[in-house]
């Protein structure tokens, strides 16, 4: 569902081919609300994918301004829910908005294990397989961009640490740590990356990732808890997240000269991201589960961009992947 303000949009006729759209998940607040200012500021047009549609509609009309004309747009989508997706992603290729950027963003993290419509646990569903599904269904849009484009991922400096779990991706086995599961959810987000850079090398589209900084939002109160009176906690509770919006911005529409892609970035600086996020092994794997369990007919590695396709039943497919298998398959 496409929900478009009607506040301050260009006429008909001053639409032109080189109107640039960036596409934000969970811009409805915190990084997400942030990067859609700063980039409404700079004049491109914005489309939010919000799982809340009253909260997006606030975020979407706070993106207009006496100054700011853009033609910004609503999607209500539900990235825990692979349906939802695949309606998002049809939902955006109808508008035929040419895509400068696709900023995913969205995360969640709830105090107790929590599973997706599809049986994911939560924060591996939204975090990582909602973006895997929808980037790749969006990639044929991404190369039909007028100019380069670019998939930024907001991941975290929180990456680091153990390997991902193949044997039990789902907390299904043991016991459930939401910080725990908030680290593989975000090494995820590095794996997926950096394994897409290698599909897109050569077609225009530069995959991105990075840690955008400790701000305080709702999701860092989430993971840290209440902050105290002093400390590292109280002083991250006074960096507004406002701030976060020029350093995800930039990377999704700045530093043109540069080639970004498979680039993890700490802020604007680039960085190394963890051993665990830099195994080759763990990307293809990790790339191989997540096409079969979200039905998605994945093009291969180095340099292969076959446009991907959604096979029926997608989620159904994720009780075979699992059926059997102490350890999920290598692909």
């Amino acid at each position: 569902m496409v929900r478009v303000s009607t506040r301050h949009q260009r006429p008909l006729n001053e639409a032109r081919e080189e109107m640039r759209t960036v596409i934000v998940t969970g811009g409805n607040r915190g990084v997400g609300l942030a990067t859609a200012r700063n980039l409404a500021g700079r004049g491109y047009d914005l489309i939010l994918v919000c799982r809340d549609e009253e909260r997006g509609e606030v975020a979407l009309h706070s993106l207009h301004s006496p100054h700011n004309r853009g033609n910004h747009r609503l999607v209500v989508a539900d990235l825990a829910s692979l349906d939802s997706v695949r309606a998002a992603a049809e939902t955006i290729g109808e508008t035929g908005a040419p895509i400068t950027a696709l900023v995913n963003n969205a995360a969640c993290l709830p105090r107790k294990r929590g599973t997706s419509a599809d049986g994911f646990e939560l924060q591996l569903a939204v975090t990582h397989l909602g973006h895997f599904l929808l980037t790749n269904l969006l990639l044929p849009r991404l190369r039909g961009a007028p100019t380069p484009s670019r998939v930024v991922t907001v991941a975290s400096a929180a990456h680091s640490g153990p390997p991902f779990n193949f044997r039990d991706p789902n907390f299904e086995r043991r016991r459930y740590r939401r910080r725990r599961a908030y680290q593989q959810s975000k090494l995820a987000n590095v794996l997926f990356t950096l394994g897409l850079a290698r599909r897109v090398a050569g077609t225009g589209v530069q995959a991105v990732v990075l840690h955008p900084g400790v701000y305080d939002t709702g999701l860092l109160r989430d993971y840290m808890g209440r902050f105290p009176g002093g400390g590292m906690a109280a002083r991250v509770g006074t960096t507004r997240a406002e701030k976060a919006g020029p350093v995800v911005a930039e990377l999704a529409v700045g530093r043109r000269e540069e080639d970004l892609n498979g680039v993890y970035f700490h802020k604007n600086v680039r960085a190394e991201p963890s051993a665990a996020a830099r195994d080759r092994e763990a990307q293809e794997r990790l790339w191989s589960w997540s096409a079969a369990v979200t039905g998605l007919q994945a093009p291969k590695a180095d340099g292969d961009a076959a446009s991907p396709s959604v096979r029926s039943g997608g989620s159904g497919v994720r009780n075979t992947a699992l059926a059997d298998a102490p350890e999920l398959p290598l692909g």
